[in-house]
């Protein structure tokens, strides 16, 4: 039986048992099983969640050769053949021009939203949720909102402000942004109006778009924050201890690149006494060599790649003090989880993920003397995550569960008009 028919049936047997089901398309750049990011697996994890609960649930992207319709862990994926010049893999490979010139194709390609509005007069989603728009043409809202289709908007990053999605540059945040960037996202904030919703994945990214004056035409309401969903394994109970009177042992866990905030960390580790501590460095990037040199002299080793949950368990407090805004910090949510304690950057979603959890233990952005003062501290605290801030992190971790946060968006769906009615016949 076709999928689309069966969602039909489905729903017809829900609103016979006094349930709601809703129709639910979601777009993203990609999507898996092709090669994802964090906003993919996001998109991923929402849909798969919203499956489960029962309610009929697509799923678009673009893909680089043309496939037909599949399922996925109860997702109906609808695929989008690729129009774009490069193929999102492939771009790294070209000079910077020709990756401009792809970005401007990308924003105007009015083929892909074109086809998309066939795919949506095919499924007739009673609201469409748009995550990661790198590789998509602002275009597809206009497609979807001529058609009366609610539209959920999910800010994982910063790519409707920047072509690299980051607002980070050469070593240094995007104060103003490039002229490239102001050209190339003018058809996002020309078409952005047509969002019902936005859902932010931290209140920097929120307020850093609101600053920008994008989502202004909504009412506070339809403007959240929703933070990532996150199945994390509690660790704690499989720690290996630090032995009586051994040193204290931070931990780096990520991409070796100045943006991560190594060197940062590494120059507040000159600070630091001789002995009493040691840091673990986990992770590959283009800049290690230069931090190898830069850390030649301190009690520092560099693992390379690592298993991120056997890493946690070894070390006895995460450093996370990156010089970007990131989006989302899953790192430090995951050395939470393993019952770590974590030193973050006080700007972005780790300082509001550290304020959530332990108070006091966040330092100021970019400052290497602030972060060495911490550090000191934490060797002579010589302590555990006490155990009322252990109950904070099993209350943060039930927060980020992806039934609830299914259940957050559910509401939003339902704010801007989702599951109200069936589709008209029109619309049919």
């Amino acid at each position: 039986m076709h999928f689309a028919t069966c969602c039909e049936d489905i729903r017809r047997s829900a609103i016979i048992c006094g349930l709601t089901v809703i129709i639910i398309l979601h777009l993203s750049s990609l999507y898996p099983p092709a090669s994802v990011g964090g906003a993919e697996r996001v998109a991923s994890i929402l849909a798969e969640t919203q499956a489960q609960q029962g309610h009929s649930v697509y799923a678009s992207s673009l893909v680089r050769r043309p496939t037909g319709e599949f399922r996925r862990h109860g997702v109906a994926v609808r695929p989008l053949r690729a129009r774009n010049p490069l193929w999102i893999e492939d771009t790294a490979r070209y000079s910077a021009p020709i990756r401009l010139a792809n970005k401007a194709a990308t924003v105007l390609n009015w083929r892909v939203s074109s086809e998309f509005g066939a795919l949506l007069d095919d499924i007739r989603p009673e609201v469409l949720h748009t995550h990661s728009m790198v590789e998509l043409p602002p275009a597809v809202w206009d497609e979807a909102a001529r058609r009366g289709v609610p539209i959920v908007h999910t800010l994982h990053d910063y790519d409707l402000l920047c072509i690299r999605a980051a607002l980070f540059k050469d070593g240094r945040k995007c104060h103003p942004r490039h002229t490239a960037c102001r050209a190339l996202s003018t058809p996002k904030r020309a078409l952005h109006d047509r969002i019902s919703a936005v859902a932010a994945v931290s209140r920097t990214v929120l307020d850093v778009h609101l600053a920008h004056g994008l989502f202004t035409h909504l009412a506070p309401e339809t403007r959240q924050v929703v933070w990532n969903p996150a199945q994390l394994e509690r660790g704690s109970h499989g720690r290996k201890p630090r032995a009586s009177g051994a040193p204290l042992r931070f931990g780096f866990l990520g991409r070796l690149v100045t943006e991560k905030g190594l060197g940062l960390l590494l120059n507040a580790c000159s600070s630091l006494p001789a002995s009493g501590w040691t840091l673990r460095i986990a992770g590959e990037g283009r800049d290690r060599a230069t931090f190898e040199q830069q850390a030649r002299h301190l009690p520092v080793t560099f693992g390379g790649h690592v298993d991120a949950a056997q890493f946690l368990s070894e070390i006895d407090v995460l450093v996370c003090t990156p010089l970007w805004d990131e989006p989302f910090g899953l790192t430090t949510l995951e050395a939470y989880a393993a019952g770590c304690r974590v030193i973050g950057s006080a700007s972005g979603v780790i300082g509001e993920l550290v304020q959530r959890v332990e108070p006091g233990w966040s330092v100021p952005p970019n400052d290497a003397e602030a972060l060495a003062a911490a550090m000191a501290r934490a060797i002579g605290d010589d302590s555990a995550l006490p155990a009322e801030r252990q109950f904070a992190v099993e209350a943060l971790l039930e927060e980020l569960e992806p039934d609830s946060v299914s259940q957050t968006y559910l509401d939003l769906y339902k704010a801007v008009g989702a599951g109200a009615a069936a589709p008209s016949a029109a619309h049919r």
